[in-house]
């Protein structure tokens, strides 16, 4: 079942970005407004990088106990201002990638969540460790 399943059955499409030139406060208000946890960060429509809930949160827990008053305000700067919260080195599936490698990368990286991009680092969706507990939950309600 999982191994036979491809990635672009069960990601998210249509996923939420920013670009790197877009305010710290715009990926902040995204994750609020949508109830998510994880942005992904496209320069000139390419995948460059992620933004997710936790960095942020430490971030901004870092700046209220390592106070600066020469830093502007955080929120207004550019994404690209800050590559402490701008994770890079993210583990990246296919579309065509078997939801089985997708797992065994989470468990191995423990990460909750894959960028899916296709040859050309066109981002094409995203998949979470909760798209992978609707799929085997549809397959358990199933096998009923």
């Amino acid at each position: 079942m999982p191994n036979r399943t491809k990635i672009e059955e069960i990601m998210t499409k249509g996923v939420f970005t920013v670009q790197r030139t877009d305010t710290v406060k715009k990926a902040d208000e995204i994750m609020k407004d949508q109830n998510i946890r994880h942005v992904p960060v496209l320069d000139e429509d390419k995948f460059f990088g992620l933004i997710t809930e936790r960095t942020l949160m430490e971030y901004t827990l870092r700046r209220i106990y390592d106070y600066d008053d020469n830093i502007d305000e955080v929120g207004l700067n550019k994404i690209s201002d800050f590559s402490n919260i701008l994770e890079k080195n993210v583990y990246l599936v296919y579309p065509e990638d078997s939801v089985q490698k997708a797992v065994e990368v989470m468990l191995k990286k423990k990460t909750d969540c894959l960028p899916v991009i296709d040859w050309k680092k066109n981002l094409v969706g995203i998949i979470t460790s909760l798209d992978i507990l609707l799929f085997f939950l549809k397959h358990f309600k199933n096998d009923q």
